[in-house]
């Protein structure tokens, strides 16, 4: 498995050398009232004020160029819009980053969704029974998410299902990696996950990280993304030198704001 992570930050590093800088247009500003809440998001409060402005804007442009579609007879709600934009913006405050390119459209279902997956097992077997989802992953396309499961992460929950889809789609930038998304310092950055990663496959149920998370380099990602935005101060006690790499790579110090939840839904 360590080949995977260093083969990825090898291939990675070659790809940054052909990178060009594309200057996007300013979108255009936010209604004041849709500013209040990119602010009022619990996640949002450890973005300092060096970095408030870029928030908004990068809120602002997701806001512009992504579809929501409201699907179950979901009425999707500014609400709903600003708070899935404020999550991307949080996920996208380095200078290199992007406004998730390939995202072209978020699904949005009331609740958990069934999902009929064609893709053969290990033993070559297509199970044609429906999978209950609480968000998805498109690579090229969208993502999907439970908007119920989203509220629940504004209330605290473990689980944020926006970060964990978006972080897939910021691995996804690089489709010949897994895990190792666009960055500086990917020999850090392949040491750190690959120990961590082997550290909860070993374990399975360590302090904070979900064991889903030993699925795959990619769900990892996914899981101490969610961790590093909702347990940020249990991530850092327990998990010391993976939260420093994330906090480097997301530019976010959490554990010392963390987030002050809004009420149960």
């Amino acid at each position: 498995m360590t080949a995977v992570w260093v083969a990825a930050a090898l291939v990675l590093i070659g790809a940054i050398a052909w990178a060009r800088c594309v200057r996007s247009p300013r979108p255009p500003p936010l209604p004041e009232a849709w500013r209040a809440m990119v602010r009022a998001l619990p996640q949002a409060c450890c973005v300092p004020d060096t970095l408030q402005a870029r928030y908004e804007q990068r809120a602002e442009a997701f806001l512009r160029d992504k579809r929501f579609v409201g699907c179950n007879g979901l009425v999707v709600s500014d609400q709903m819009r600003v708070t899935v934009a404020g999550f991307a913006a949080l996920l996208s405050l380095r200078d290199e980053a992007t406004n998730f390119p390939a995202v072209r459209s978020v699904l949005l279902y009331p609740a958990a969704f069934l999902v009929r997956h064609d893709e053969p097992d290990e033993f070559g077997l297509v199970d044609d029974e429906p999978v209950e989802q609480i968000g998805e992953s498109w690579q090229g396309d969208r993502i999907v998410l439970s908007w119920e499961d989203v509220e629940a992460a504004l209330a605290g929950d473990a689980v944020n299902v926006a970060i964990h889809e978006l972080a897939h789609q910021l691995d996804d930038e690089q489709p010949w990696s897994d895990g190792a998304p666009a960055m500086a310092d990917y020999t850090r950055w392949s040491a750190v996950m690959q120990r961590e990663y082997e550290r909860l496959r070993r374990h399975r149920r360590p302090p904070v990280l979900d064991p889903y998370g030993a699925e795959s380099p990619g769900e990892f990602f996914g899981v101490v993304s969610e961790a590093f935005f909702q347990r940020p101060v249990e991530l850092r006690r327990h998990h010391a030198e993976l939260y420093a790499l994330l906090s480097d790579y997301y530019r976010l110090d959490p554990a010392t704001h963390p987030p002050q939840w809004l009420p149960a839904a």
